[in-house]
């Protein structure tokens, strides 16, 4: 069985189109652990309907504050009490849809590989890459890139639309961290994983679609007033100084750490 699980709130036609992908995704059963956010648009009961033979869906209520690492930190807390070690397990977005048996592909690549995890890789409607496995570009500083499906390529750490793995993968590396808020958790969990040389792979071929967060109405947003964009960027959905500070102070020591948390103010001022 997958145990697959995922974070909602409000967000009803996305969530219903992702679990109907989700069934023709994959050929086994699936129980499905939504950590629902007090959605007021039936979510919750949406989910619950779309049950069958093959899809079982458990809701458990988090607060309303709770937005996605903390939300996904409550569902894997629920569902992995309940699994067995060798148990798969799918970290998810409501918002992916995934392309029918991808995720038998996926589930086959992991075994093959003897993988720890393997990561899904997502396009937007006009093709173009958006989400999936990231390599570091640099050893010293919290410097990425993407890395675009293909055979055989090992991610030091990756977007958490769609990460396959195993119980006991996560018994080694433990939840998501409670200190951040919405974004890095995925991040901080990939390079935990690399920390203790547990082999993450990058999907083949595309998993699914999945579009982007654009920078237009966010803190990256140089059209928008200085006081807009700083309020933004402390928002739990921008780059807030608390969580990023301590994402790099983790990963990479104090020095990186003041840079990055810098760097953003820099930005805004000069409006950039």
């Amino acid at each position: 069985m997958l145990n697959a699980v995922m974070t909602t709130y409000n967000r009803r036609a996305l969530s219903v189109a992702c679990v109907e992908s989700l069934k023709k995704a994959y050929s086994g059963k699936i129980l499905l652990t939504d950590a629902d956010a007090g959605s007021t648009d039936g979510t919750a009961e949406a989910l619950k309907a779309m049950e069958n033979e093959k899809l079982k869906v458990k809701v458990i209520g988090i607060p309303s504050d709770c937005f996605w690492n903390m939300g996904m930190r409550k569902g894997l807390k629920a569902a992995l009490s309940k699994i067995d070690d060798n148990d798969l397990v799918l970290l998810l977005n409501d918002d992916v849809v995934f392309y029918e048996n991808s995720l038998d592909e996926l589930e086959a690549l992991l075994l093959r590989k003897d993988a720890a995890a393997v990561v899904g890789a997502f396009k937007d409607g006009s093709g173009c890459f958006t989400y999936g496995g990231v390599r570091q570009t640099s050893s010293r500083f919290a410097r990425f890139e993407p890395i675009y499906p293909g055979k055989d390529i090992l991610c030091d750490t990756f977007n958490c639309n769609c990460l396959l793995t195993k119980k006991k993968v996560l018994k080694a590396t433990g939840n998501l961290d409670r200190h951040y808020v919405h974004s890095l958790g995925d991040y901080d969990l990939g390079l935990r994983m690399k920390a203790l040389s547990l082999p993450v792979f990058s999907a083949e071929d595309y998993t699914g679609e999945c579009e982007t967060n654009k920078d237009e109405g966010s803190w990256k947003d140089a059209s928008l007033s200085m006081k807009k964009r700083l309020r933004l960027k402390e928002s739990p959905r921008g780059l807030p100084f608390k969580d990023w500070f301590y994402f790099v102070r983790k990963h990479y020591g104090v020095c990186a750490a003041l840079y990055h948390s810098l760097t953003p103010y820099i930005r805004i001022l000069i409006r950039k």
